[in-house]
């Protein structure tokens, strides 16, 4: 897979050193050759204090074979 694209990369609140991060994703399109995944990162301040959203985005991805050429997502 290679990244083609990051739409909307949207940055929330700070990370702050110490946080422990969490990212989630989902898979909102599919075609022939490519995907677009929504991914959020949280961080948990102080270990254990809030869980808050610091980034969130949509990636694109195109599936390519050992040669660089778009082959199909199996």
């Amino acid at each position: 897979m290679a990244t083609i694209a990051v739409d909307a990369m949207t940055f929330i609140k700070t990370v702050h050193v110490g946080d422990v991060r969490c990212v989630f994703s989902r898979i909102t399109k599919c075609g022939r050759s490519s995907m677009a995944i929504q991914l959020e990162a949280w961080a948990s301040r102080d270990r254990i204090g809030e869980r808050v959203k610091v980034t969130q985005g949509v990636f694109t991805f195109v599936a390519i074979d050992a040669d660089g050429r778009t082959r199909p997502l199996p």
